[in-house]
């Protein structure tokens, strides 16, 4: 009778095993550390996917944009991307009504893809983008470029800025999408005197001391007389088309904020020459037409509360001899003084009502008075029809910060004999 075979004795039989184990399964050090090793590989994907949702979604305040401080939040997606390309943009459309006045004053119902714009970026490396604005106006088919610019960012301190550039004046002309302002419209003041979208070819500087004071200073190409009006300077802007450089112009604006954005204050100034060569007077000697538009504006922000105050104003030189000036071909009362300001105030209410931060019900009024032929030149009359009063009440609903929808009633007065119609107007805006 055989005697048993003693365990471990076939020992070439378990080397085989063990080897044929080595071959087609994981090493014991393998399998003891494979589940810490999947866990790290999925902690770096989730962080990766937040990486690209933040690069994908539109910032929701400057402190996510520190390089950008002044833009819009859609257009200052590039600055969150690591490199490539970034799309963003915005639109709006209103509706509007006159309700009196209808016959004397000519007014119409209305309504207007007032516009859709697209921002491209591109970011290079880590220190230079480009960022650009295409606008469509009125559902039109033909597209304009608002601003395109490179930026060399050198430091939070000390950045550089160079192409079709947004003159930094104001509180809408930088930050002008209609998630940033209330109304339909812009305030009517930032859309006439400053005049916002005002873009001008140019190069400059901007940067942030402490996260407290911020600079922006451009040399410009300056206003071209050619087109100004009887409401001053805004024909005048060149919006980087082919622009005539035989003058120049340049800003400066300072603004400072604190306690997490709880109030800014800020103030810029802007000199030039708008001639560009164009006008002599009767003796052949060219004639000087310079410029000086200057403001200063508050934001104060208190939970629900936020308040905007600007006043401006503007100066002409040299409008007698231009109006006189064989190669001017104008019939309008160029003034050669303007002055505006108004007042906003809205509340945010959806908190108190539903205690919810991710919705926003605000009404808001404003009241703006401006005066576009303060003085004009001697032995020529102001336009009264141009001295104008405007209150608006207004309510805007935000279901997310990328959308808004408006509402707002418009009352108009001036000292004029010409009627004026009052207006509401419902519409909606977006970024994206």
């Amino acid at each position: 009778m055989p005697r048993p075979v003693p365990p471990f004795q076939n020992s070439g039989l378990i080397w085989a095993l063990v080897a044929v184990l080595g071959v087609f399964g994981p090493p014991a050090a393998e399998l003891r550390t494979e589940e810490p090793d999947l866990n790290r590989k999925v902690e770096i994907l989730a962080a990766e996917l937040a990486s690209l949702r933040e690069q994908l979604t539109v910032p929701e305040t400057d402190e996510q944009i520190p390089q950008a401080r002044g833009l819009g939040p859609a257009a200052a997606k590039v600055y969150g991307v690591q490199q490539g390309l970034s799309i963003g943009g915005y639109g709006e459309f209103y509706f509007g009504a006159p309700v009196e006045e209808k016959a004397a004053s000519g007014a119409r119902n209305t309504a207007d893809f007032y516009r859709f714009v697209a921002y491209i970026g591109y970011k290079f490396s880590d220190s230079i983008l480009l960022n650009t604005e295409l606008e469509w106006e009125h559902g039109g088919s033909e597209v304009s470029v608002e601003f395109s610019y490179l930026d060399f960012l050198i430091s939070p301190a000390f950045s550089i800025r160079a192409g079709s550039v947004l003159v930094p004046m104001g509180i809408t002309n930088q930050r002008h999408e209609p998630t940033v302002y209330r109304g339909n419209f812009r305030p009517e003041i930032e859309r006439r005197i400053i005049p916002t979208t005002w873009g001008e070819m140019g190069v400059g500087a901007y940067g942030s001391l402490g996260g407290v004071a911020h600079y922006s200073a451009y040399v410009l190409n300056g206003f071209d007389a050619a087109g100004f009006g009887a409401e001053g300077v805004r024909g005048g802007r060149q919006k980087a088309q082919e622009a005539t450089f035989e003058d120049i112009g340049g800003v400066l604006a300072l603004e400072f904020s604190g306690g997490d954005d709880a109030w800014n204050l800020g103030a810029s100034a802007y000199y030039g020459q708008a001639d560009q060569g164009r006008f002599t007077d009767a003796s052949g000697a060219l004639i000087e037409v310079t410029n000086r538009i200057a403001e200063a504006h508050l934001r104060l922000h208190h939970r629900g509360l936020e308040v905007r105050a600007l006043y401006v104003t503007s100066d002409l030189d040299g409008v007698r001899a231009l109006l006189d000036s064989p190669e001017w071909s104008g019939s309008a009362v160029v003034p050669t003084a303007q002055e505006g300001w108004y007042v906003e105030a809205a509340y945010d209410l959806a908190p108190t009502l539903w205690g919810r931060e991710d919705l926003q019900l605000s009404p808001w009024l404003r009241y703006e008075s401006f005066d576009l032929q303060e003085r004009v030149p001697s032995g020529l009359v102001a336009d009264d029809a141009l001295a104008q009063g405007r209150l608006s009440l207004g309510l805007e609903f935000r279901p997310d910060h990328q959308v808004v929808l408006k509402a707002e009633y418009v009352h108009k007065s001036h000292d004029a004999s010409s009627a004026l119609s009052d207006e509401i107007r419902v519409g909606a805006g977006f970024i994206y």
